[in-house]
């Protein structure tokens, strides 16, 4: 799909971006990666809020050197996320140290060029957007040189481009200001029912008791081999790690689906089980909003004697000690629960009626809290959309 082009301003010409700009990018090669030398940048350590060199690999001298022979950054280069997420332009203020891999690089061709002009023009919508329309890769988007380098840009004349970005400047400060002040609001909201839940669980008095002495715990389990059609593609749910977020303790599982012989090669369990995530986010409760099967990253917690304990209190009380739980866990990269040690983890049970009174209690945040945080949402759609407004503005000559 090629680019849609807009009808530009007197003096405003349309430019590609290889004539513009002088467009690379970096290594295409792995390297060898050593414990400590000089930070390879790829794509995802570029961010919206320029680049995070926490968590990069580090290549030898000769790497370094190798790759900076054809794709070195200097000061007032912009690098530009091309594969994976596409975007984030970001201008280079600091002495760069790194090399790059996978990322698109702009560098200048006259000395007079105002770089924060094509920063900006690529982070609009219409930039982006048109990109991604010629974007190669389904499960991971890439855009490659060819498209950069005849990718069309609007150019006015220079004296315009400076008044652009000083008005772009001035009016994206304060909208970035208050997005960050909104998405801050979203995490005070997560903290104010952390800390409802949290005084809950520990103001309540009644017998410290172990899941294990509370039902039967038993661990998911995984047809093999994976995707084999005699047990993957039916009309069985089966609950996967990322079926389960923090927005609520009922699940629907809607990822992955077995068919009747797969399921028996699964754990079917039924509606209202409480299931505990042993891998991924290990300690994470979750309750089944159907009858369903569970992957061998969940265990559940069944047998439960129904009339003196509530599995939504129990979700409650597992919820709240979810991070002591997490720092249980064992394993290098994916961290997991045991079923011993499931089993050893305490909760306080006290009376059924202090257990529906606390599930009560809990309901009333929980509905405050997803109320605040969707208000919230809607203040930073509102916010993002006029922003997107303003840089499309800008390069149409509308501002």
């Amino acid at each position: 799909m090629e680019q849609v082009l807009y009808k530009l301003p007197d003096g405003w010409e349309w430019m590609q971006l290889g004539e513009a700009l002088d467009v690379r990018d970096g290594t295409h090669d792995s390297p060898k990666y050593v414990e400590s030398g000089f930070p390879l940048i790829t794509s995802k350590n570029i961010t919206g809020k320029g680049l995070d060199v926490q968590n990069v690999k580090y290549i030898s001298q000769e790497d370094f050197d190798a790759i900076n022979k054809r794709s070195k950054v200097d000061v007032g280069d912009i690098l530009f996320a091309m594969i994976g997420t596409i975007g984030f332009p970001t201008v280079i203020t600091d002495e760069p140290n790194y090399a790059i891999k996978n990322v698109a690089l702009f560098k200048k061709r006259q000395d007079d060029q105002n770089m924060d002009f094509f920063k900006y023009f690529l982070e609009s919508p219409y930039a982006i957007e048109s990109m991604l329309a010629q974007a190669k890769g389904a499960a991971q988007k890439f855009v490659g040189l060819k498209v950069l380098r005849s990718f069309n840009v609007p150019l006015p004349p220079k004296v315009e481009q400076k008044r652009i970005v000083e008005k772009l400047d001035a009016l994206l400060t304060r909208i970035d200001t208050a997005i960050e002040h909104l998405q801050e609001s979203v995490k005070l909201a997560d903290t104010l029912y952390a800390s409802v839940l949290n005084e809950l669980s520990t103001g309540i008095d009644g017998e410290k008791i172990k899941l294990g002495k509370l039902g039967k715990i038993i661990r998911g389990s995984s047809p093999r081999p994976k995707g084999d059609p005699r047990y993957y593609g039916g009309s069985i749910p089966r609950l996967m790690v990322a079926d389960v977020t923090r927005d609520g303790r009922y699940v629907t599982p809607a990822i992955d689906f077995l068919t009747e012989e797969g399921a028996l090669k699964s754990r079917p369990v039924p509606k209202g089980t409480l299931t505990i995530q042993v891998s991924g986010n290990p300690g994470m409760p979750a309750i089944l909003a159907v009858d369903a099967c569970i992957h061998d990253g969940f265990a559940a917690l069944v047998e439960i004697n129904r009339e003196s304990i509530s599995a939504e209190y129990l979700y409650f009380s597992l919820l709240a000690v979810a991070e002591q739980n997490n720092q249980m866990a064992v394993g290098a990269i994916f961290r997991n629960l045991t079923t011993s040690q499931l089993r050893e983890i305490e909760v306080i049970i006290p009376s059924y009626e202090k257990q529906l009174d606390v599930v009560s209690k809990m309901d009333m945040a929980e509905q405050k809290v997803k109320a605040l945080k969707a208000e919230l949402k809607t203040q930073l759609d509102s916010i993002r959309q006029l922003k997107a407004s303003i840089l499309d503005s800008a390069f149409k000559g509308e501002l």
